[in-house]
């Protein structure tokens, strides 16, 4: 049979999700399966977004600032990201901690809807994910607490995604530089290190991720909760792993390390993180 290939792009998770397939069946064959993708995609981002108000991340958010103590049963892609998020919490001890929302609330990175009613300042101090327990798919914590998904969803996202196309399709699923590639090996990616710049890599791993401060005209997101300061990236980090989802969080993990403890991070993960200057130098660390 001979092999088609399609190629799409819809706005979705903040960003643009293009998805690139190819395999020996019908063009429509393929279009239904990246609709599923899309379709998938859109269903991760309605329930894991902060922006959402009816989402089950303001679910959770609402329950742990009013009734911390009490167990709240985690939906099965909350435990998923919150599982990995915890265990990197502690791999990194505490660089990593998605408990941050609080912090990107109050400097305006992030909506303020979960306060609508009562101040942000009513629940101070907040808590960190040292404060949390998760048994069974239920989570507690000893002092209320918000978590932002911002820099794990994406990557988590299109590793369900993709993970719903049978054998024999290639290609790959790219949502805003997080991406998996099924036919990875040998492949060369574009990798933007500026506004208007990218970089040529190969491929070390099936999926990608990169992080940036470049398209920030207000400063930069990535705030490290062990300094408690906001800190800018000048180029990018990229970081090959087996899953975009520990892609997408080692980016940020080893941005705030040493490069000692990133490196066993990465090694960690079977991972390989690339940063680029603003110059387009790179340099390896795994």
């Amino acid at each position: 049979m001979t092999e088609h290939s399609i190629k799409r792009c819809q706005p979705l998770l903040g960003t643009f999700v293009e998805i690139n397939l190819r395999g020996t069946m019908s063009e429509q064959a393929l279009i239904h399966w990246s609709t599923l993708v899309f379709d998938e995609i859109a269903r991760i981002h309605q329930a894991l977004s902060f922006h959402q108000a009816d989402s089950d991340l303001s679910a959770l958010n609402r329950a742990l600032l009013t009734t911390p103590s009490t167990a709240f049963l985690l939906s099965a892609d909350l435990a998923n990201v919150l599982l990995f998020a915890e265990e990197l919490f502690n791999k990194t001890q505490g660089y990593y901690d998605i408990s941050i929302a609080s912090t990107l609330v109050a400097s305006k990175h992030l909506p303020d809807h979960l306060f609508a009613e009562t101040p942000l300042e009513h629940y101070q101090p907040l808590g960190s994910f040292a404060d949390i327990t998760i048994i069974d798919n239920y989570i507690c914590s000893r002092r209320p607490i918000i978590f932002d998904l911002g820099g794990i969803a994406k990557g988590y996202a299109v590793d369900q995604a993709i993970s719903l196309l049978p054998e024999g399709i290639r290609g790959s699923v790219n949502a805003g530089g997080d991406m998996r590639v099924i036919d990875w090996q040998k492949q060369k990616v574009e990798v933007k290190y500026s506004t208007n710049r990218v970089k040529k890599i190969t491929m070390s791993n099936r999926a990608l991720a990169t992080s940036a401060s470049y398209y920030n005209q207000q400063g930069s997101q990535y705030f490290n909760p062990k300094t408690e300061r906001y800190m800018k990236i000048n180029g990018s980090i990229s970081v090959f792993a087996t899953e975009t989802m520990h892609a997408d969080a080692l980016t940020k993990a080893t941005l705030m390390m040493t490069r000692k403890a990133a490196k066993q991070l990465l090694k960690d993960y079977n991972a390989i993180a690339i940063s680029i200057n603003r110059f387009g130098f790179s340099r390896q660390l795994s």
